[in-house]
């Protein structure tokens, strides 16, 4: 595999980590090979996990499930079901046919979902423009902003983009 990188090379670095030996399209190469045998692994191994827990626990329910091995051994799967509420519309909709289910709906609806604030980065990205355009607003709201918000850096991704096959 080429990664055709002949026009950006990369500073050779000082020989101090066996990987400074090899050159840039070695070193793309192996990182590639490296993901793609992960990202394999992984998918083989949750494969095989949901096998077996359905093998073992034919009626497992969620939390803890047990299985006796013998000799003192156990196998325990701890079982979770994800659940995703649909859209707001339709949430604040059903809730409100909750509500008028009795005397007791606008108590179930009440305590049946709750509101956490999501970050909008579309929102907070039209501030820092506003802000560069010299908006003083911005600018203070951006400052105000500050106290509620803490950025890091999060794991970077890598790709190498293929080029596109011509018929």
């Amino acid at each position: 595999m080429s990664w055709a990188t002949q026009a950006t090379e990369w500073p050779k670095a000082v020989a101090s980590n066996p990987l400074d030996a090899l050159d840039q399209d070695a070193l793309l190469t192996l990182w590639q090979q490296k993901k793609d045998a992960i990202e394999a692994a992984k998918t083989a191994e949750m494969d095989l996990r949901k096998y077996i827990v359905n093998r073992a626990f034919p009626q497992k329910h969620e939390g803890t499930n047990t299985l006796e091995l013998g000799a003192g051994y156990q196998l325990k799967a701890n079982v979770k079901f994800n659940y995703r509420l649909a859209d707001n519309a339709t949430v604040e909709a059903t809730l409100n046919e909750i509500e008028k289910t009795g005397n007791e709906g606008q108590f179930i609806a009440d305590r049946l979902v709750s509101w956490t604030p999501n970050f909008l980065l579309t929102e907070y990205r039209a501030l820092q423009e506003e802000a560069e355009k010299g908006s003083v607003q911005a600018k203070d709201i951006l400052k105000l902003v500050e106290k509620m918000l803490t950025i890091n850096d999060a794991a970077p991704e890598l790709k190498i983009k293929e080029p596109s096959k011509r018929k």
